[in-house]
């Protein structure tokens, strides 16, 4: 074991300079994984590479004036690989990323042990050193002079900035910010105190003075408790790295709105909630790669985890594009682990079917792994968020992926809030989110009712009207005057405001914000509670809240009124105008066709394809269709075919490639004659052929097998050797023709008999009002005055029937 030595220093300085140390590295170790697996992802990134040298480089320096050998030689082999690729000298590959994870696992083992013990343990780390080593022997390097290493600016630079920041202990910041609150609700208890006492301006404006220099007091207090909260997401790239290796899936991983702050503690309350609903998304949310795949999924499955602010409120939500969660499947396995009874499922809604994850010991995983099955999981979840005052909400698409939102307060802070009443009570609202103040009745308001809801039209200007007694389920004050009722424009997000409704306004204050219990904030209309200057509790309203609970739309998209009537033409135009599928045909030209006429895109294989009756058709499925082409064409494997559609007929058309959808253009230069092709037309600059589906299909409407049932019906009688069936039906089909045989029962009278034996015994006592055609065996006629037809003269059966009936096809 090495002890620490420092001559002429006391032990308490040694401690200091340890704690230090360690807090500083457990930073650096938690940044640099997170930035090792997202320069892994874009290796040329060199900023990236940069910033990760010189965090390794900091620990390696520290550790040396420490006197800790192992960790020393750990973070100059991580730093000496990493600067082989700056020079370009070693090549960035996932060896090398794992090789320096694996030394940074092992630095967070040491740091654990010396913040323990106060000593680095004794050890051999050279099997983590000799992983990071390449195989091959490295070029030479040149980056020492006189065995001195040389020392960068970037480095330099880095190093001066830590210098310009202190450490100091959380319990002291607890207190120092505990103090300022009871300053705060001191200085608002006193501005109350003024009020009523009448006093004069000048100790009033000394007590403005006083308020002002409190206020700035507060922020630079809340500010030293907060932290960037992609400090909190800088292990799950890592995280999701391993474990996606381990169990064989690939994933993309996402993270937004870094730059939210939060409180440390608070931090520190949801980090382990936060690790443990990532690795539930990759274990029990991403599908296996072969189901993605039936599923028709990407292969690389997305998992994005993004935080934002809301009032005094911090959402984190942890979206994946997996399986999502069965309702039913989760009844299922309560009901066979007894967690519920099946009279008691039977009464679930479909929300109380999901929150079952949060039941103490529930698990939906097949087999206890080293990730999950043990039946320790989101009931700690939910138990660790509420504890802080948060909520964790399920929001789930069965078979496209699972948001898990969590809600937390931000801190115990203090905000400038506008005080509000409504059904006798009183209520804040975060000063920030205020846009406006305006009197209901007002000459500038103008409140319409539309369908089942309100609108507020403000200076030609549109928003949805809120009430907050609706809202909030209450019933209107008696005392409340009408005349006093206000307008608050209010503004929750970027892009989104709308108007609330309130009985009466009161003054704006600093507010000292807590979590209220989780039952209240579990409605999702509160943000905290707080206590103004008169002593008496209040909520704090969440503005974003009160927007999903009224179910409204706050997007300010076409709140104007010249705007809307704009947006709605420009909408009306773009649904009247006919949409034109561009492709790229076989032969390697751009063309277009109306995407109306267009049933769908098929890709088929080849073999599908096949040279009939002089036609080149196409078995799709139990289906045989026509296609147009002149012969077989010679590609291999698959092909792509616009299947057309007439509404009646289908004829397929091969592609090389589907480019785009657009607007067809309204000029359109027509061809000089029918054909193929209809005209041309100029999509951004550049010339298009037109198909023309109509003479398309005019070309193979005789090819059609299937004749419309307003053709001509003929009914086969005699036909006792089948031949009638199995040689007269197809030909007549193929004309256009219905058959029907005397064995075939049908409601509805031929239009011709057709008797195909001489004597025509059946047809004897048909009458005129059905004309018959007689077919005889024999060649030649029996006379001048034989009607009858030969069986085998086509033209001749198709010339009598035309003659008689009609209909067919020429």
């Amino acid at each position: 074991m090495v002890q620490l030595q420092f001559l002429g220093r006391t032990g308490t300085v040694i401690d200091d300079l340890l704690n230090d140390f360690l807090a500083e590295t457990a930073e650096i170790l938690a940044d640099a994984g997170g930035a090792l697996v997202a320069w892994e992802a874009d290796p040329a990134d060199r900023a990236q590479l940069d910033a990760i040298f010189r965090l390794v480089h900091t620990i390696k320096g520290s550790s040396g004036f420490l006197a800790l050998p192992r960790v020393t030689a750990l973070s100059h082999a991580a730093e000496d690989a990493l600067d082989q690729v700056r020079r370009g000298n070693r090549a960035a590959n996932a060896a090398l990323v794992t090789g320096v994870l694996g030394i940074i696992d092992r630095l967070n083992i040491l740091c654990a042990v010396l913040g323990k013990d106060g000593i680095e343990p004794t050890g051999d780390d050279s099997d983590v050193i000799a992983a990071l080593a390449e195989r091959a022997a490295p070029a030479e390097t040149e980056y020492a002079v006189a065995g001195v290493p040389l020392r960068r600016d970037d480095d330099l630079q880095a190093e001066l900035q830590n210098w310009r920041s202190i450490r100091v202990p959380l319990p002291l910041l607890d207190s120092v910010m505990t103090g300022v609150t009871d300053i705060v609700l001191a200085r608002n208890e006193f501005a109350r105190m003024l009020r009523e006492s009448g006093a004069s301006a000048a100790v009033i404006a000394s007590f403005d003075r006083l308020s002002d220099s409190i206020a700035g007091m507060r922020q630079s207090v809340s500010q030293m408790r907060m932290q960037r909260i992609d400090k909190l997401f800088a292990p799950l790239p890592r995280i999701v790295r391993d474990l996606a290796q381990d169990m064989g899936k690939k994933i993309a991983f996402q993270t937004s709105g870094g730059e939210v702050e939060l409180d440390r503690e608070m931090m520190e309350n949801i980090r382990d909630p936060l690790i443990h609903i990532v690795r539930n998304a990759i274990d029990h949310g991403i599908e296996a790669l072969e189901d993605r795949v039936a599923a028709g999924k990407d292969i690389t499955a997305t998992i994005s985890v993004s935080a934002r602010q809301s009032g005094n409120q911090i959402e984190i939500e942890i979206r994946d594009d997996g399986r999502g969660m069965s309702p039913d499947a989760l009844v299922a396995k309560a009901i066979a682990s007894r967690a519920i009874t099946a009279a008691e499922a039977r009464t679930l809604s479909p929300k109380d079917k999901l929150e079952l994850v949060f039941r103490p010991g529930f698990s939906t995983a097949a087999k206890i792994t080293e990730v999950s099955g043990r039946g320790v999981g989101m009931d700690i979840v939910k138990a660790n968020v509420e504890k802080i005052g948060g909520v964790v909400e399920l929001r789930n698409d069965e078979g496209r992926g699972l948001s898990i939102l969590l809600r937390v307060p931000m801190t115990l802070t203090i905000i400038s809030g506008l005080m509000v009443r409504a059904a006798g009570q009183y209520f804040a609202i975060p000063r920030g989110a205020v846009r406006e103040i305006l009197l209901e009745n007002g000459d500038t308001v103008r409140i319409d009712r539309v369908g089942g809801g309100e609108l507020a039209m403000v200076r030609g200007e549109q928003y949805p009207l809120l009430r907050l007694e609706t809202v909030l389920g209450r019933e209107a004050s008696d005392d409340d005057d009408v005349d006093d009722r206000a307008l608050v424009i209010v503004r929750p997000g970027q892009g989104q405001s709308y108007a609330l409704s309130v009985a009466a306004i009161h003054d704006h204050e600093e507010l000292v914000i807590k979590p209220a219990a989780p039952m209240i904030m579990a409605t999702g209309l509160y943000a905290g509670t707080t206590l103004p200057d008169n002593g008496r509790p209040v909520l704090l309203l969440d503005v974003q809240g009160l927007v999903a609970a009224a179910a409204i739309d706050a997007t300010e998209t076409g709140r104007n009124h010249d705007q809307m009537a704009a947006a709605e033409a420009q909408a009306n135009a773009a649904r009247n105008a006919a949409q034109l599928l561009l492709f790229r045909d076989t032969n390697g030209r751009v063309r277009g066709v109306r995407l109306s006429v267009i049933e769908r895109v098929e890709e088929v294989p080849a073999s599908a394809l096949f040279e009939s009756a002089g036609r080149v058709q196409a078995q799709i499925g139990d289906d045989i269709f026509s296609v147009h082409a002149a012969k077989l064409p010679d590609a291999e494997g698959s092909l792509k075919l616009l299947r057309l559609f007439d509404g009646q007929s289908v004829l397929c058309y091969p592609i090389a490639e589907v480019i785009d959808i657009v607007r067809l253009p309204d000029a359109v230069q027509p061809s000089a004659a029918p054909g193929l092709i209809a005209g041309v037309v100029l999509v951004s600059g550049e010339p298009v052929e037109l198909i023309d589906p109509f003479w398309l299909m005019a070309q193979y409407a005789a090819s059609d097998a299937d004749a419309a049932p307003n053709q001509p019906l003929c009914r086969l009688a005699d036909d006792h050797d089948g031949w009638g069936s199995n040689f007269l039906a197809p030909i007549l089909r193929s004309a256009g023709y219905r058959v029907v045989s005397d064995k075939d029962v049908v409601d509805e009278a031929p239009d011709v008999l057709l008797c195909l034996t001489e004597d025509g015994a059946s047809c004897a006592h048909i009458g005129d009002e059905i004309p018959i055609i007689r077919l005889r065996s024999a060649i030649a006629a029996a006379g001048p005055d034989d009607e009858t037809v030969y069986r085998y003269d086509r033209q001749a059966l198709l010339d009598a029937l035309a003659r008689r009936v009609g209909g067919g096809r020429a």
